[in-house]
């Protein structure tokens, strides 16, 4: 860990977040094993971090520059069967010059069932490349920094 990183409270633990949404398990969301398929958690995950950029004003549907996706990853913990209610928690890992990362755990039945980390980029709408993230969006950002172990 480099001396300007502290270690954070892991993603499995609920305690690690302080954004939340309510999901749901939807019938469509299972496969052929009857469990929920990978691809319902990307859709749990970008509920979140939709939610999260609204709410926390770093989506401004209108402007130019925009917040688009370089990299997500997921963890899947454990299965989810219909019916079940999923929580979503989401917390900003790390703040970069033109990026962030954004962390997230989904919760189910008091237990962590996945968690995913999505880096996004801040890009100009007219020439889609990466521009620098604002003063303003990086004091958002700190407000929603993941917390201390």
């Amino acid at each position: 860990m480099g001396a300007h990183e502290q270690a954070v409270v892991a993603a499995t633990d609920e305690a690690a977040y302080r954004f939340w949404i309510d999901e749901h398990v939807r019938f469509d969301d299972l496969d052929m094993l009857g469990h929920v398929n990978n691809k319902s958690f990307t859709t749990y995950a970008e509920s979140g971090r939709a939610a999260f950029l609204r709410a926390s004003g770093l989506w401004r549907p209108g402007s130019a520059p925009h917040n688009v996706i370089a990299r997500l990853e997921v963890d899947y913990l454990r299965e989810l069967h219909y019916p079940a209610d999923v929580r979503v928690g989401v917390r900003v890992l790390k703040i970069g010059r033109s990026s962030f990362t954004l962390g997230l755990g989904m919760f189910s039945g008091g237990h962590c069932v996945a968690t995913a980390a999505t880096v996004l980029v801040h890009i100009d709408a007219q020439t889609r490349k990466s521009v620098e993230l604002d003063a303003d969006m990086r004091t958002r950002l700190e407000a929603w920094i993941a917390p201390a172990a």
